[in-house]
């Protein structure tokens, strides 16, 4: 028999409700950094990744044999950066500020698929990075829970996550949705695939705060003084 998804944190009747509108972040490479510090943690094991495309299955490879990890292996060093998280994701560059300025107007509520067994390093990390917002880690679609959230709300939902494919999902379950697409480390981005119709891309927290907080109190944008695209 298949095993259900297994999600801990809040049930979602009980997150907090100050306000209507309702900002959703992934946490990986949005609120801290994962890829560095995996590309890290793989340099110190004798590995090293090789962006070649979106993927990294088949671009890590052994420093000494060129042979690729396998899907195993790849697994048990991630499980190893979220045993070691504490020490190794620092926060993302100005979300703690961000995050500061949209509670204002939104209630902000984690969604991670972290594997949910890591829930209580991660919650402490967070705690002890001064972000108390509710946190989830599930095994299902987030466009599944994204959408559960949604009928609880009235107001505006901005759904913020790194990968296209979570940006896609939760559009497709929550068609009201505004997404905004952030990725911390520039490593993978020359080979990411197309953004979903309607989401826009962030190039960092400032301008990320820009992007949510116009979507959640309909506020002209801002000149961009940031410079790039």
């Amino acid at each position: 028999m298949k095993r259900a998804p297994t999600t801990q944190g809040p049930a979602l009747t009980d997150l907090p409700r100050r306000h209507e509108a309702l900002v959703v972040l992934d946490i990986d490479e949005v609120v801290i950094h994962f890829i560095e510090p995996f590309r890290a943690l793989l340099e110190e094991q004798g590995a090293r990744l090789h962006v070649e495309n979106f993927r990294l299955t088949g671009n890590v490879r052994s420093l000494s044999t060129g042979v690729a990890l396998t899907g195993h292996e790849l697994d048990r060093l991630t499980e190893r950066l979220y045993e070691e998280q504490e020490a190794r994701q620092g926060l993302v560059e100005g979300v703690r500020e961000a995050i500061d300025e949209m509670s204002g107007s939104a209630d902000i509520v984690f969604l991670t698929a972290m594997t949910p067994s890591f829930y209580p390093v991660r919650r402490r990390h967070l705690d002890a990075s001064g972000l108390e917002q509710p946190m989830i880690a599930t095994e299902r679609s987030k466009g599944a829970v994204v959408a559960e959230m949604a009928v609880l709300r009235t107001g505006p939902i901005v759904f913020v996550d790194d990968l296209p494919p979570n940006l896609l999902t939760v559009g497709r379950s929550v068609p009201g949705a505004h997404l905004v697409h952030l990725m911390a480390s520039e490593t993978f981005r020359a080979h990411l695939p197309p953004l979903p119709p309607g989401a826009v891309g962030a190039r960092d927290w400032p301008h990320a705060r820009q992007l949510i907080l116009q979507r959640i109190t309909g506020a002209p944008p801002l000149p961009d003084t940031a410079g790039g695209a």
